[in-house]
């Protein structure tokens, strides 16, 4: 009996630790060329890596940490262009809804002064 238990807590366990281990998203931009690159759905670590790896792949030079979440959602990424013709960018993670992420990435790409602003992209962190 207690052999039963001890399978059933760790697979328990091992559930939970599943679900907040997998559960995290993040965003690099690289202001010199405009590029960005995201990742989620992985370890914290992992996906800082990926987002920063995606971002000098896509053709960042220097891509700095723009947004990271450790929760589950919805993530959006919105792209503009500043007086000056400067990609800006605005990005949103964690969020409940793919329209409140998209919503909250447009104001961050205004926030900064994004006009023309277009959603590039949207996933869904399970």
């Amino acid at each position: 009996m207690n052999k039963y238990i001890f399978y059933i807590l760790f697979i328990s366990f091992s559930i939970l630790i599943s679900k907040f281990s997998f559960s995290q998203s993040a965003v690099y931009f690289c202001e010199t060329t405009g590029k960005y690159g995201y990742a989620f759905g992985s370890s914290l670590e992992e996906v800082k890596q990926s987002a920063y790896n995606s971002c000098i792949n896509n053709g960042g030079v220097d891509p700095q940490l723009i947004v990271y979440t450790e929760n589950k959602g919805y993530g959006a990424i919105a792209l503009g262009n500043d007086a000056n013709g400067f990609r800006v960018i605005g990005a949103a993670v964690g969020f409940s809804s793919a329209s409140s992420a998209s919503s909250a990435a447009i104001e961050t790409c205004k926030k900064y002064g994004g006009k023309n602003i277009k959603v590039e992209v949207k996933w869904y962190d399970k």
